[in-house]
């Protein structure tokens, strides 16, 4: 598709050239004039003649005029509009029309050498007005001269008085007339074909810069707006661009990256630079974020002679990428770990119900002593565990969708509070309460939402001393509600809050591994996340954050989830 052009960019541009081409031409005239004012002071010396005498001063005095008229042109055209342009030319033209005039009529009248300047005139309408202006011009010129011709041959106007002696021949005076109103008729053909072309190529001209600068800006506008990196290097390997994603990727600012060394800002370039073909592969760039896994390609870069010149490397972001092969690997695991879950819930839980009912069975007989029954109480307790250690691995590994539904997350907190604090676990060993907005909603799956909330007050309330305070806060924070779950154990050590949410990993040696997984799968299948921050005065913050509409769940991860849910076991 070519191009659009401005008109307003087309006037600017003819006006410029306009300007540049009446300066050159005042130039012109006050050249031909100080060359006038020269040979007349030079002839008049040479021959002992005074310049008092009628016919210098009256040349002299125009001169002088055509000097300060000039002047005043330069002055006028500088930031001059197109309509005051063509106005101040036409003055101009008219004014020098009088003063070739005056030239003519002190150098001789019709029979003058100096009635071939009338052909300026037209040349200067033709150069700079064109079209009409130089017909005009023409007509005008010829009108003057045959006037004045006229004038002086009937005797009407007299020639200047030190000139009056001087005779004239009418062959002379007619062959004259001839050669300048021939010089006039040639000068405007020739002139007005010369202005047509030039006004056309002028226009060219124009487009042509107009284009090229639109394709310029083009240019620019899609190297700013590709989501790759794009970088270009000299034959000595320094870099000459980098478009607005290479400047944000690499970390540097742009007149740091211009002239350095394309090795050191980016290392993984092939030793022979603008060598051998083009190469790729895949690297991890460090950023102020981090590491970022990048994919990168090189390749010569040629110039319109097919030489190269350099080279360009564009690098494309493959974060995203990545964290989608991640999970896709992770919903492999997750499928594994479900099938082998169900087996081994088939295979354990009828053991452990038959082994809890023998016990219970064994603790109602009477002979059994105290440290009989401490075993007892022992055995029951392990068989719990062992029985929840196959729920939780049942829940993480064999998900289902949320389902949203409007959610009052505060409720639903105290709600688990008051059962948590008579549950008899580690968690009635601690003081629970609640905190922050009375009503918070959102769309959530209450279940989902309690069984996370249930995990993080037991994660807590492990970490704490028997005694301490567990708090459970709950508010909104912009589009995102939050449930924040505050202790005041020993805190978590920056380098293991990443390892907290694998799989299997506990901090304790009563935990599962697999509570804070569970949290950060709801999280993930919400459109949430989860914080893990220290707590002012010592202690940890654990903070289940997803947003109170239903448009930000995140739709990959879900889907992840229903697929990995309904695979057959």
């Amino acid at each position: 598709m070519p191009p659009s052009f401005e008109p307003a960019s087309l006037v600017v541009a003819t006006d410029s050239q306009q300007r540049q081409r009446f300066l050159w031409l005042t130039a012109a005239r006050v050249l031909v004039c100080t060359v006038i004012f020269g040979g007349t002071v030079a002839v008049y010396l040479a021959e002992g003649h005074s310049l008092d005498g009628p016919t210098p001063r009256l040349l002299l005095t125009v001169i002088i005029a055509i000097y300060v008229a000039s002047l005043g042109y330069v002055l006028q055209i500088r930031g001059a509009p197109a309509s005051r342009l063509e106005r101040l030319t036409s003055v101009s033209i008219a004014l020098d029309l009088l003063a070739w005039t005056v030239f003519v009529y002190a150098t001789g009248g019709a029979s003058s050498p100096l009635s071939t300047f009338f052909g300026l005139s037209t040349l200067t309408a033709a150069l700079v007005l064109g079209g009409n202006a130089t017909l005009w011009t023409a007509v005008c010129s010829l009108g003057l001269y045959g006037l004045l011709a006229l004038l002086m041959a009937t005797g009407l106007l007299d020639p200047p008085a030190d000139q009056r002696a001087i005779l004239s021949n009418p062959i002379e005076t007619t062959y004259q007339m001839v050669v300048t109103v021939t010089a006039v008729v040639l000068i405007t053909a020739i002139g007005g074909s010369l202005a047509d072309r030039l006004v056309l190529t002028g226009d060219a001209l124009v487009r042509a810069e107009v284009s090229r600068a639109s394709l310029a800006r083009l240019y620019e506008d899609v190297l700013r707006s590709i989501p790759v990196a794009i970088v270009t290097y000299d034959a000595q390997a320094r870099i000459e661009s980098a478009n607005p994603m290479a400047v944000l990727m690499l970390g540097h600012l742009a007149p740091d990256l211009l002239g350095a060394d394309a090795r050191d800002v980016l290392p993984f370039l092939p030793p022979n630079l603008g060598e051998g073909p083009a190469a790729s592969g895949d690297t991890t760039l460090e950023s102020p974020e981090g590491p970022v896994p990048v994919a990168f390609h090189c390749a010569p870069l040629y110039d319109h002679t097919a030489a190269v010149r350099g080279g360009v490397v564009i690098i494309d972001n493959r974060s995203r990428e990545e964290r989608l092969r991640n999970a896709v690997e992770q919903a492999e695991r997750f499928a594994v770990l479900g099938r082998l879950a169900a087996g081994l819930a088939h295979e354990i839980r009828n053991p452990l119900g038959a082994i809890s009912g023998c016990v219970e069975l064994v603790r109602e007989t009477a002979t059994l002593d105290a440290e009989d029954r401490k075993l007892l109480v022992t055995v029951s307790r392990d068989v719990e565990r062992l029985n929840q250690l196959v729920t939780d691995m049942l829940q993480f590994a064999r998900p289902r969708p949320p389902d949203l539904q409007p959610t009052d997350l505060a409720v639903l907190a105290n709600e688990v509070v008051t059962l948590a604090k008579t549950s008899g676990g580690p968690e009635s060993n601690v003081n629970l309460f609640v905190g922050g907005d009375p009503s918070v909603m959102a769309l959530a799956d209450g279940n989902q939402v309690r069984q996370v909330l249930w995990n993080l007050v037991r994660n807590a309330a492990q970490a704490s001393r028997k005694g301490g305070d567990v708090q459970v806060d709950v508010r909104t924070d912009g589009d995102d509600a939050e449930i924040a779950v505050l202790d005041r154990g020993p805190g978590v050590a920056p380098e293991l809050r990443d390892k907290l949410f694998e799989s299997f990993y506990s901090g304790t040696a009563r935990g599962t591994g697999l509570g804070l997984a569970i949290v950060k799968r709801v999280a993930d299948a919400h459109g949430g996340r989860v914080e893990v921050r220290p707590r002012e005065g010592g202690g940890s913050v654990f903070a289940f954050v997803i947003p109170r509409g239903g448009d930000e769940v995140h739709d990959e991860v879900v889907e992840m989830v229903r697929a990995t849910s309904s695979r057959p076991v």
